[in-house]
C-alpha cells in the first residue's frame, strides 16, 4: 500500500522538479551533479538514522502495509520521503523564483511598506 503511494508522491515531486527546472531555465548539466549529490546524501542519512531509530525501539512499522523490502531495518518506503524532499525543494524554489521574476518584469510587484 505505502509503496504504491510512494510512487505517486515521487511522480508528483519529479513533476514539480521538472516544471521548476523548465521555468527557471536550468541547464541539466548544471543541476545534475548537485541534485545527485543531495539525493545520495539524503538517502544515506535516511538509511543510517532510520536504522538507528528502529534499532533503538523508537518506532516500528506495521508489516501489513509495507512491501517487505528493507535496507537494514528500514523499510524501502521510508526512502521515498527523502527523495521527494530533494526533488521538491529546488523544484518549488525555481517555480517561485520564476513567478517572482515574471511579476517583477510585468509591474505587478508588491509595493514597499513605507509606514514602518
Amino acid at each position: 500500500m505505502f509503496l504504491e503511494m510512494s510512487f505517486w508522491f515521487l511522480a508528483a515531486a519529479g513533476s514539480v522538479f521538472l516544471l521548476g527546472a523548465l521555468a527557471g531555465r536550468k541547464k541539466p548539466a548544471a543541476i545534475a551533479l548537485p541534485v545527485l549529490a543531495a539525493m545520495v546524501l539524503m538517502l544515506l542519512l535516511t538509511a543510517i538514522f532510520d536504522n538507528l531509530m528502529i534499532f533503538a525501539g523508537l518506532f516500528d512499522y506495521g508489516t501489513h502495509t509495507l512491501s517487505g523490502l528493507r535496507i537494514g531495518l528500514a523499510p524501502i518506503e521510508d526512502f521515498a520521503y527523502a527523495a521527494c524532499a530533494v526533488l521538491l525543494g529546488p523544484g518549488l524554489w525555481w517555480l517561485f523564483e520564476a513567478l517572482a521574476s515574471r511579476r517583477k518584469g510585468s509591474g505587478h510587484s508588491i509595493p514597499p511598506n513605507d509606514k514602518a
